[in-house]
């Protein structure tokens, strides 16, 4: 069965002919649900894997061989392009099937040129998919059940300009973002409420088979389940891999999980919005919160763990924002990561790019500030003092250029 598989992008990340790819490679990964689809496949399968960000896609209407599947992947920042595709794909013979986060949130309320699509996970229905797909009979709408599992992503053959040596894995599957956010959270939009733990000996398993000592868990939060996720890393601890994690504000109150993260070769924490959620333009007035936060960046800084920070920030063009006074607090804070998220009025994501000449009161003067080079350069040679030398060089160097980059370059995420 040949299969091709596309992953599409928001316009600020797609590739331009006869340029280099936008952004960082360090973030230039393969999407993860087109892997785990790859891992159900059988063996005389044949994927073909296409991604906007390196490869012109629009006009390649369905690359011109005969196709039993095309799955198009739409990310919640991509549904322009999957119209685009539509129009484009019309009559070339390659049926597009739209899945993805966007798909989903539109539920009953797809456009008409959004057919045949998949509602929730397609990993659920893909046993169906794949037998219409072999008939040649595909309905215009599968829904998925709701019910959380795990499929193992299998690697995909990419592009070379691409990062194919990314890990990643997950310990939980399910939503844990704080409430204002679950509605841009895939794991919610697919799953709901539903969560589905996995067995230790299943995911020690999982991680012995891995080549490489760096794994990105894409767990929502350790700390939602501090007793299942001490007693995993507490296993973990002798395999020696290194783990760059996600956690909401309520890792503080376990300090033994955060010490035995720290054991178990943590680098990089990365917290979710609840850390800094309603208390950032807080702290902007509050000299003692401000210390109160930056002593528990400062906790997990000692336990030789670098801190990121997941932001997200209501962008309303008829108030304008002093984003002066909130880079100030993240300075003061002393973190090393920020990915902040705009908002619409409608909760919708606003598109924050990089342009010359940037006003303090505009959005992306914020990630300007965080990610010049005085600041970087700051944090690099203050840093070895506080988490060692060589997770200032493996992580803090290379992530802090790849956001860098990545913005200069025009694009809206991360």
């Amino acid at each position: 069965m040949n299969i091709l598989a596309v992953a599409l992008v928001d316009g600020s990340q797609r590739f331009v002919k006869g340029y280099p790819p936008k952004g960082a490679r360090l973030f230039l990964q393969p999407n993860v649900e087109v892997m785990r689809v790859a891992a159900l496949l059988e063996p005389d399968d044949n994927l073909q894997y296409l991604d906007e960000r390196v490869a012109s896609i629009l006009g390649c209407g369905g690359c011109g061989r005969r196709q039993s599947l095309c799955l198009v992947h739409v990310g919640l920042d991509a549904g322009d392009s999957a119209r685009e595709l539509a129009h484009n794909w019309s009559g070339s013979g390659c049926t597009p099937v739209f899945f993805g986060p966007q798909v989903t949130s539109w539920h009953e309320a797809a456009p008409d040129w959004c057919r045949p699509r998949v509602v929730g996970d397609v990993t659920e229905v893909w046993p169906q998919l794949r037998g219409d797909a072999e008939a040649g009979h595909l309905q215009p709408l599968y829904h998925a059940s709701g019910r959380p599992g795990y499929v193992t992503p299998r690697q995909v053959k990419v592009s070379i300009e691409m990062d194919s040596s990314r890990q990643t894995m997950q310990f939980a599957r399910g939503c844990f973002c704080p409430e204002p956010v679950r509605h841009l959270c895939p794991e919610y939009l697919y799953y709901g409420t539903n969560t589905f733990l996995r067995t230790p000996d299943e995911i020690i398993g999982e991680v012995i088979s891995l080549p490489r000592k760096r794994i990105h868990l894409l767990d929502d939060d350790v700390a939602a389940l501090p007793d299942y996720y001490y007693e995993l890393f507490r296993r973990l601890r002798n395999y020696h891999r290194q783990w760059v994690v996600n956690a909401s504000s309520r890792l503080f109150d376990h300090p033994r999980l955060i010490r035995l993260l720290a054991k178990a070769g943590t680098k990089i924490i990365y917290l979710n919005e609840s850390f800094l959620l309603g208390q950032l333009h807080r702290a902007t007035g509050s000299p003692e919160l401000v210390r109160r936060l930056y002593r528990r960046v400062k906790s997990l800084q000692a336990s030789k763990m670098l801190v990121g920070a997941r932001l997200v920030l209501p962008c309303k063009p008829s108030i304008p924002t002093d984003y002066e006074r909130i880079a100030s607090v993240l300075k003061q804070l002393d973190l090393d990561f920020i990915e902040p998220r705009f908002l619409n009025p409608d909760g919708s994501l606003a598109r924050v790019v990089y342009r010359p000449m940037l006003a303090a009161t505009e959005p992306a003067w914020l990630k300007n500030r965080f990610y010049s080079m005085e600041t970087i350069t700051d944090r690099i040679v203050r840093r070895p003092r506080r988490v060692g030398f060589f997770t200032t060089a493996a992580y803090l160097v290379p992530y802090s250029t790849a956001y860098r980059q990545s913005f200069l370059e025009g694009l809206a995420w991360p």
